[in-house]
């Protein structure tokens, strides 16, 4: 169940995104691809941190981390920054997210839906909770240990 959920509201975020890449001009659009490929890098860099353990993050607290980042993000592409704003923040989060959920949810890959993308790259698990998934996870396990007994 939490796997078709990833993958539907993964799918519904990019229906909602991709026709945005072909309204708005293409120094927009390529802004928004380049911080994609920033978050990735980003990810990437929190994937090694969290998974050698440099920092001792908490599952919960590296999670409003990896979240925070996004939120960040997104609200900082309503400014009229020219790196970040004018869309571009916004646009990049939205699809970034999108991507992160069908990959997740293609992968069955448990935790935070934002590490998926890395994890791919890395083939490592982090542990790092998901704020909205992760007890969906645990309500799932549970009911399906009790199905098997």
């Amino acid at each position: 169940m939490g796997r078709a959920f990833r993958i539907l509201l993964g799918l519904a975020l990019m229906v909602y995104a991709v026709p945005t890449y072909f309204q708005v001009t293409v120094s927009l659009a390529v802004g928004a691809l380049l911080l994609m490929l920033g978050l990735v890098g980003v990810y990437s860099l929190i994937h090694i941190v969290v998974s050698r353990r440099i920092v001792p993050f908490g599952s919960c607290l590296g999670a409003v981390v990896a979240l925070g980042l996004l939120v960040a993000l997104y609200v900082a592409g309503a400014t009229a920054s020219p790196i970040f704003g004018r869309g571009k923040g916004e646009l990049a989060a939205i699809t970034f997210l999108g991507v992160s959920l069908v990959v997740a949810g293609v992968r069955a890959t448990p935790g935070c839906e934002l590490m998926a993308i890395p994890r791919v790259f890395f083939r490592k698990h982090t542990e790092l909770a998901c704020l909205i998934f992760s007890p969906l996870d645990r309500l799932e396990r549970k009911l399906r240990s009790e199905r098997g007994v």
